[in-house]
């Protein structure tokens, strides 16, 4: 597929994160294009910069996961009007979202919740995409599959069933994670070869490949660890039936040193075999009309469901019903351990203690409400506050809080923007001062003054 610029999308990619920037600026041979997180970007300045600075080097494909494309009560136009602004700015060849909900009424769940296997979601879906697609620049959306930790008791269609649909109704080809298929395989207990021969194939523009871990009896695709054989015989397998695709390599933690991912991505490499066929754009659909008593049913389920996975008091056996107890159960432990992850990378000093820190910082979310708005801000805030009471977190608590502090007003659980300026001076433990300043505006720079220690 070709970019505004004439570039080509092919190869293998990285998702950009913090950690992996020097290496690729380093090895700039080593992908073809990159993918940035769209929230990243809009959460943080520096790091729509730098995505930007990458564009003049690379492909840069932005990746959504908060638009909420399943959500029964429709999408939120300016989320998709700022989604398209940034389109442009990196004069992106496609855009990629997921065929998912992460908000249920006014809920945020703050993760990729799975939508039931039914044709009235995709009805849903189809209807969103349609007003996402309305308000972006014209070019490719593909839609990606999920991983569930919990099962809806009115599933009516298989996986792979149910994202042909998407495709037919949507007219968006699909980004295709191997990883999740993969774990969705395992813990179904079905065989993932014959899951993947069973998707639309012809319809996959893209590839996402991940690693994950088995805990207990059931495997979570936790983009921390090598991607698999079993992935990598996947992606082999899809190419040999469909042709070279682009291929995204996804890695969120427990960064490797970079040859390891080097070598991920050689092996990426080998699956290719001629030249990748481009993607589908086609007009946008006029989507079949959802009747208003299936959308309000759908929503009320999605709003019973944000709760029960969100509120801080367990729910009981009877509550959950008629989903497995043991699924929710699980599902609320990983979104706590998602609020985690997201929150850390705002914590830069004290991400260098992360064993020390990751055991408080979970205590502490699970002991909050999930805020509504910029809740990985809030829960950064509330785990530096946290941390400071730690006699060896102190320092690095303190700083990483100031800094956060200086961008943004917190107040009974919200957060919104500092747009005025800054300027504080912070008693270190070790009797030293030290000095933070940030200038007009929301997105003016903050300067930190530290001493050496």
């Amino acid at each position: 597929m070709a970019s505004a610029r004439g570039m080509r999308v092919s190869g293998v990619g990285l998702g950009l994160r913090n950690e992996l920037s020097a290496d690729l600026l380093l090895h700039p041979h080593s992908v073809d294009f990159i993918e940035t997180v769209v929230e990243a970007c809009f959460a943080s300045p520096q790091a729509r910069r730098e995505a930007a600075a990458m564009a003049e080097l690379w492909p840069v494909i932005p990746h959504g996961i908060k638009m909420s494309l399943g959500s029964a009560d429709g999408i939120e136009e300016d989320r998709a009007r700022r989604v398209g602004d940034l389109i442009r700015e990196l004069r992106a060849p496609l855009i990629t979202e997921h065929a998912a909900f992460v908000r249920g009424g006014n809920r945020e769940i703050g993760h990729l919740t799975p939508l039931p296997y039914t044709p009235d979601a995709v009805k849903v879906v189809a209807r969103n995409v349609a007003r996402f697609r309305r308000l972006l620049p014209e070019v490719p959306l593909l839609l990606e599959n999920v991983a569930w930790t919990f099962r809806w008791p009115n599933d009516s269609m298989g996986e792979a069933d149910f994202y042909t649909a998407i495709v037919e109704a949507t007219g968006c080809d699909l980004l295709l994670d191997l990883g999740n298929l993969y774990a969705n395989a395992l813990n179904e207990g079905l065989d993932p070869i014959q899951v993947l021969l069973n998707f639309p194939l012809e319809h996959v523009g893209m590839v996402h490949i991940a690693g994950g871990i088995h805990e207990g009896d059931f495997y979570f695709d936790t983009h921390a660890h090598p991607v698999p054989d079993a992935v990598f015989h996947l992606l082999d397998l899809l190419c040999e039936r469909r042709g070279a695709v682009p291929v995204v390599i996804e890695r969120d933690a427990l960064f490797p040193p970079f040859v390891e991912l080097e070598k991920e991505l050689g092996r990426s490499r080998k699956a290719h075999r001629g030249d990748v066929p481009p993607c589908s754009f086609l007009p946008v659909r006029e989507p079949e009309d959802v009747p208003p008593e299936i959308r309000a049913a759908l929503l009320e389920q999605q709003r019973r469901l944000a709760l029960l996975l969100t509120s801080l008091d367990e729910p009981s056996r009877d509550a959950v019903a008629p989903y497995s107890f043991e699924a929710i159960a699980r599902s609320r432990d990983v979104l706590k351990r998602k609020r985690v992850d997201d929150a850390l990378p705002l914590l830069p000093r004290l991400s260098q203690y992360r064993v020390q820190v990751e055991p408080l910082a979970y205590r502490t979310v699970a002991q909050t409400e999930r805020s509504e708005r910029m809740a990985a801000v809030a829960d950064a805030i509330r785990i530096a506050r946290s941390a400071a009471e730690e006699t060896t977190l102190r320092r690095a608590a303190l700083l990483d809080g100031l800094v956060l502090e200086a961008r943004f007003l917190f107040h009974d659980g919200k957060v919104l923007p500092r747009r005025a300026p800054f300027l504080r001076r912070q008693l270190l433990p070790e009797g030293q001062n030290c000095w933070i300043f940030k200038g007009f505006g929301a997105g003016a720079g903050v300067r930190l003054l530290e001493p050496s220690l």
